[in-house]
């Protein structure tokens, strides 16, 4: 499959017909769930993605979903991810389409990350919580399939270390468990029979 076919169609086509598989939590990381919200910005399938406030305690300065730790008063993880979502960017559930659960992502530092795929009213109104989120971009969908913008990254961590994938799109660098995340979404998108 070619960039020009990875339209918005396909996006949800495709993944909503993953929107059967349901992933379990197991284990004893933290459990987190995220917004994977595609959008149309001028005129190409395009992610929301925020950039984290330096001041915040996990994963500050990184580009990342909107989203954040499960609490008890979720009724589930998409809950928790739409309200994450509604506290960080002031957008409301009545504007998101969730199309399916993606495979949890285990982060190296201690969060299981539960993303759910969907779409944004294109255009929505934004508003940014300033204690969490320094930025807001949507990032073409072409940048995670265009190898030209694959990066390697070394990341050293407790002694660790551990080469990454990692997506470059204008000034920003996009790893980790968001790049793992995106992947994922454009694995099963460009996968699928």
């Amino acid at each position: 499959m070619i960039n020009s076919q990875l339209t918005i169609q396909r996006l949800e086509t495709t993944l909503k017909s993953y929107s059967g598989k349901q992933h379990d939590y197991l284990g004893s990381s933290a459990p987190a769930a995220v917004s994977v919200l595609f959008n149309v910005t001028n005129g190409e399938p395009c992610v929301l993605m925020i950039k984290r406030a330096e001041t915040l305690r996990h994963h500050s300065g990184q580009w990342a979903f909107p989203g954040g730790m499960i609490e008890d008063s979720d009724n589930s993880a998409m809950h928790a991810a739409l309200r994450e979502t509604k506290e960080e960017l002031g957008i409301d559930s009545s504007d998101i389409e969730i199309w399916c659960q993606m495979p949890p992502i285990d982060t190296s530092t201690g969060f299981k990350v539960w993303p759910y795929a969907g779409r944004v009213t294109d255009g929505v109104t934004i508003t940014p919580e300033e204690a969490e989120v320094a930025d807001v971009v949507s990032v073409p969908v072409r940048v995670f399939v265009d190898k030209n913008t694959r990066r390697s990254i070394t990341v050293i961590r407790n002694g660790s270390t551990r080469k990454l994938t990692a997506y470059a799109y204008e000034d920003r660098i996009i790893w980790g468990a968001s790049a793992q995340i995106i992947a994922n979404a454009i694995d099963i998108v460009m996968n699928a029979a």
